[in-house]
């Protein structure tokens, strides 16, 4: 388990990447901004993942619990028409991924969406107004985000990029597979400080994504 730690005043936010899924529980710590599980890329899931990027795919969705994800994901999956061992992997992995979040957030239902990206959608570094957020990218670039240290957090709101980010070396992208949760900033939790992150300018290299979110 690695530890980036960010001193901000007498205040420590940090960055925890993790050895299993379930570890992800660690966001719940009140210094923890962003978890992430690195694994490697799975063969078979990722060549079905590309066919459903380039298929016409509409997307998923929908609110789902721990005991509709199964019936919704393979459901949806499986209109699309495709068929591979990899995608049973992958549909697997998908419901696997929400239900650990379920439990994670102790929530009863989240919001699932699987989607194909081909704009810029958050070219800028922000935090956002929710809870926790769940990210993985099977296709393409993943999301950036930076440790508050390289951050001048007065400036998100109004600033651009260079005023936000203080050294754009610093910046680092999610790989594909990577899974990770986010805090977000909410009125409930005043002094916490949500992760600086955007999503990867991919628009003009006609790039796609194939982006899993998760939302609480």
């Amino acid at each position: 388990m690695k530890w980036l730690t960010e001193l901000i005043g007498a205040k420590s936010f940090q960055q925890v990447e993790v050895d299993e899924l379930y570890d992800l529980a660690l966001i719940h710590q009140p210094d923890l901004n962003f978890v992430y599980f690195k694994r490697p890329v799975d063969d078979e899931m990722d060549l079905y993942a590309r066919h459903l990027s380039q298929e016409s795919f509409s997307g998923i969705n929908t609110v789902v619990s721990s005991s509709s994800v199964a019936s919704v994901v393979t459901d949806q999956l499986n209109a699309v028409g495709l068929f591979s061992s990899g995608k049973v992997k992958f549909t697997r992995d998908i419901i696997e991924i929400t239900l650990s979040f379920l439990q994670v957030t102790q929530a009863s239902h989240v919001r699932l969406i699987l989607k194909v990206l081909s704009d810029d959608a958050c070219l800028k570094f922000h935090t956002d107004a929710y809870d926790l957020r769940l990210l993985c990218t099977y296709v393409g670039k993943g999301t950036e985000w930076i440790a508050d240290k390289y951050v001048n957090r007065k400036k998100i709101r109004m600033g651009e990029n260079e005023d936000i980010i203080k050294d754009f070396t610093q910046v680092q992208c999610m790989q594909p597979f990577e899974v990770a949760i986010l805090k977000g900033e909410i009125p409930s939790r005043p002094k916490g400080k949500g992760i600086v992150h955007r999503s990867p300018p991919i628009q003009h290299a006609g790039e796609k994504r194939l982006l899993l979110r998760i939302d609480y």
